[in-house]
């Protein structure tokens, strides 16, 4: 598990950073080529990326979780009606709020702080949202392509097409300095990108044997609500990250002036590039316990928290460390001149480091608690930490050390969101340390006692005919009918061993096979899934019926998979085949 959730890390964080990217980039071409009030106006309008943010997280986001536990089920025509549903819905939704940016770009620069001190800021900000605005479709389209392809075993083409969005806006960012198009240049330059990559994501429809289809418009409100409920977590903290921004830039403006905006405006971009890793963490977290908590299977999910908490000591701990060690470094990236403005930058890169983990344990929580459906504590959560938390921290810094304590306030607001989450559950559990499961908030019905659940790992040939007896006196226990219970060894029987002659010798890495199987409410459940090239079990069945009218010599496990076609399903994705297969019990 380890090495598939690390993969869905790594691509999540690719995708993350197709969000934020363009501010990283942008802030990186606007402080090495343009003067430090562009580079000002830059980062106060660096809430019109958490603007698209709101858009896609609150349709992507619920998207990926509706269409993850319809992955768990086998559910294949329910997942592709969602997702041209959400896609058709965010066409039409993205239009509109790139009209209305593009008309009130003024009115947006003056609210996120090009007022007041900052009014000399307010042209050009202006400047800068209008070129963003134009590819605003673009990169709400593309989080939702981006999340399907992921869900489709289109890994490689999402990592793909951020590479390519890179370097295009790169090269035109470039362009612009050279034709001197100003910040309204360096913002079209990236909605010129990521309309590249958009296109490079849709090819994915063009691929052979794939899972996601595009399907005529069937949905209702209620559903899209249901949608949108669920994608409230990454919904809320966007709606966190324009509003908390704007009372943040009006505080530092007002206690440090348009030095203390320039230090924020880097500390932004950093805290950025360190951010995404912890979303593509919480995406990938969410994407992953939503299909085993279809599945529910509760120790696929304990052990999916386990991988969460290594990855972040692993990957986010060492972010941590190295901006520390290298803030200085960092920061003169950004500016060359030594002084106090560059002395600033570099204690809020410091602050950005230490909020590196702590800032991923919240956001893992917050994803998990949405797979879950545990909805109102994933919305008090986001609240708090994407709006409340900050908008008090500041507060509190802001009167105590002025400048540098707003540059803060994101560490204060994080520890304040982890010191609630182990008070919330230390009241409700009336323990001081909670256990893992208490954390895990799992529904009763996850409570399978332990001789309603088998999981097995097989290895080889040997494994099969053992496993196959287990399955056997698994019915015996649950006073399943032998004919029943023989029909299930024989299937697991004929597909573990295609898998392990056919399957494993092709499999690239190290070849897997596992069998869990379920006994609740009145049926039988059985799933196997191995990491081996793409094999689509239900559709070779189905051919090889057709092919029974004219040949008699099927093999008898074959056969009897076959008299089973109405109750099996088959499902790719993060790049595993799942063979779902429900036994009534007779």
């Amino acid at each position: 598990m380890d090495q598939s959730f690390l993969s869905l890390f790594i691509t999540f964080s690719l995708i993350e950073l197709t969000n934020i990217g363009s501010g990283i980039i942008d802030g990186l071409v606007v402080s090495n080529f343009y003067d430090t009030d562009s580079l000002a106006a830059v980062g106060i309008a660096s809430p019109m990326f958490s603007i698209s943010g709101i858009i896609s997280g609150l349709f992507a986001t619920g998207m990926q979780t509706m269409c993850a536990q319809e992955l768990g089920k086998g559910n294949i025509k329910a997942l592709n009606r969602i997702f041209s549903a959400v896609l058709y819905v965010c066409i039409a939704v993205s239009l509109v709020f790139m009209t209305a940016e593009l008309v009130f770009a003024p009115q947006l620069a003056a609210l996120f702080g090009a007022s007041g001190k900052g009014a000399d800021l307010a042209e050009l900000s202006t400047k800068y949202i209008r070129g963003l605005a134009i590819g605003f479709p673009a990169i709400v389209l593309s989080v939702v392509v981006s999340s399907g392809c992921q869900l489709d075993s289109g890994r490689k083409r999402v990592m793909r097409a951020t590479l390519v969005y890179s370097v295009v806006n790169i090269i035109s960012d470039l362009l612009v300095v050279v034709l001197k198009l100003g910040v309204f240049g360096i913002g079209l330059a990236t909605s010129f990108a990521i309309y590249v990559q958009l296109g490079y994501l849709l090819l994915h429809f063009k691929t052979k044997d794939i899972m996601l289809h595009l399907t005529k418009l069937d949905t209702s409100f209620k559903e899209m609500l249901e949608v949108m409920s669920l994608g409230t977590e990454k919904a809320l903290r966007r709606i966190g990250n324009v509003i908390a921004p704007v009372v943040v830039n009006k505080m530092i403006i007002h206690y440090g002036g348009l030095l203390a905006m320039s230090a924020m405006a880097i500390q932004n971009n950093v805290n950025n590039f360190v951010s995404f890793m912890a979303v593509g963490l919480a995406d990938a977290t969410a994407l992953q316990a939503g299909i085993f908590y279809g599945e529910k299977n509760d120790e696929a999910i304990r052990e999916t928290g386990n991988c969460v908490h290594r990855n972040i000591g692993i990957f986010l701990a060492s972010m941590s460390v190295f901006i520390l060690i290298f803030s200085r470094p960092i920061v003169a990236i950004y500016i060359s001149e030594r002084g106090e403005l560059f002395n600033m930058s570099v204690f809020a890169v410091c602050m950005t480091g230490l909020t590196a983990v702590p800032n991923a344990l919240v956001r893992s929580r917050i994803s998990y608690l949405q797979s879950i459906h545990k909805t109102k504590n994933m919305q008090a959560m986001s609240f708090l930490f994407s709006l409340g938390f900050i908008v008090l921290s500041a507060l509190i810094l802001g009167s105590l050390f002025g400048a540098y304590g707003i540059i803060g306030t994101n560490l204060l607001a994080t520890l304040f969101m982890l010191i609630s989450v182990w008070l919330f559950y230390a009241v409700k559990c009336k323990k001081l340390i909670s256990s893992p499961k208490d954390y895990l908030a799992l529904p009763d019905s996850f409570d399978l006692s332990p001789g309603n659940v088998i999981s097995l790992d097989i290895r080889d040939a040997e494994d099969v005919s053992l496993v196959a007896e287990q399955i056997q006196l698994f019915c015996k226990g649950h006073r399943i009918d032998s004919k029943t219970g023989m029909k299930a060894a024989l299937c697991f029987e004929e597909l573990a061993v295609n898998i392990i002659s056919f399957g494993f010798p092709k499999c690239k890495g190290q070849p897997g096979l596992d069998l869990r199987l379920v006994f609740a409410k009145d049926e039988m459940v059985m799933r196997l899934r191995d990491n081996c090239p793409m094999f689509d079990v239900e559709r070779y069945i189905a051919q090889e019926i057709d092919r029974t009218a004219q040949s008699a010599e099927l093999r008898l496990g074959l056969k009897m998979i076959s008299g089973l076609a109405d109750n099996i399903s088959y499902v790719h994705s993060l790049d595993n085949n799942n063979v779902i297969i429900r036994f009534p019990k007779q």
